[in-house]
């Protein structure tokens, strides 16, 4: 139980309890109740990504979407590095901003990086992890990011897939992720406020997210990240390439010219496909039997 925070220690004790009940009316407390607790407890610990592990990160590393990441600079670094201008055009901070484009085009990397720019606390949420089947649970979860993100303010929430985690009400059987969708609308509109929380939300289906969720004053800001350009595509590309052994000959605008349409994860991977080609040349790489692996392969 090493990691556990004090609040986390409540709620297993809390948890403990109530699973003896079910399991007996006066029951005392025994293994079976602290191991089935501690399997249902979602500890809120276990899915806060300290900003520190993502230190190495930054808007450098991000290819293309310049405007998106002036953007983002604005909303969410310049209100703290410049607060007292702010405060004196009586300008109010946003609470959230929603990343929004097709898959592979670098919507978690570039709110990843803007939390490690900006120095604060982060806390990233892979969407469906904060589901659970258990009655009550799904919002617990909801309620104690919220809660963690308030006690290490300034905090930046990162969603990551909102769309599983806040569809449509009513789109939902079980009910579970329209009582999801009411907890975060009361979190960010709560009389206690999102001081020194900010939201990022990134999804590549917007159509699916709860309405609600997307009206200024929750999400104030919108800002797609579609299909990098001709001009994206070299970024990306030149980032890529730092830290791989490549024929100083090679073209980029060559390799532009030929990905048009291209996401930033498609041309992640031609990089990747082209370095395991660049393997199968060599003389010394053997597959698992030890059989020299076939060597016609050749960089595309």
């Amino acid at each position: 139980m090493e990691n556990l925070s004090l609040t986390d220690m409540r709620q297993l004790a809390t948890r403990i309890q109530i699973q003896a009940k079910i399991r007996a009316p006066f029951p005392p407390i025994l293994k079976c109740d602290v191991d089935t607790a501690l399997a249902n407890l979602r500890l809120a610990a276990s899915i806060v990504s300290k900003t520190r592990e993502d230190a190495k990160t930054s808007l450098d590393d991000v290819g293309g979407m310049e405007r998106e990441k002036r953007k983002l600079t604005e909303v969410l670094i310049w209100p703290s590095k410049y607060s007292e201008v702010f405060r004196s055009y009586g300008v109010r901070n946003g609470k959230g901003v929603l990343l929004h484009g097709p898959s592979g085009c670098g919507k978690t990397l570039l709110a990843r990086a803007i939390a490690a720019e900006s120095k604060f606390e982060c806390i990233f949420i892979k969407g469906p992890e904060l589901l659970s089947k258990y009655i009550g649970s799904s919002e617990e979860n909801v309620r104690n990011v919220f809660e963690r993100a308030r006690a290490s303010s300034p905090c930046i929430i990162i969603f990551d897939e909102l769309d599983s985690l806040a569809p449509q009400r009513g789109s939902d059987n079980t009910g579970v992720t329209d009582r999801v969708v009411n907890q975060l609308l009361t979190e960010m509109d709560g009389a206690e406020g999102l001081q020194g929380v900010f939201v990022i939300g990134c999804t590549s289906r917007m159509d699916l997210i709860d309405p609600a969720l997307l009206r200024p004053g929750r999400f104030d800001h919108l800002l797609e990240c579609g299909i990098p350009s001709k001009e994206d595509r070299a970024d990306i590309l030149r980032i890529i390439l730092r830290s791989v052994n490549f024929d100083p000959e090679l073209s980029i605008p060559k390799w532009v010219a030929r990905t048009d349409g291209w996401t930033g994860a498609d041309l992640k991977a031609l990089i990747t496909n082209a370095q395991f080609d660049a393997l199968r040349k060599t003389s010394n790489v053997h597959d698992a039997n030890g059989s020299r692996v076939n060597k016609a392969a050749q960089i595309g």
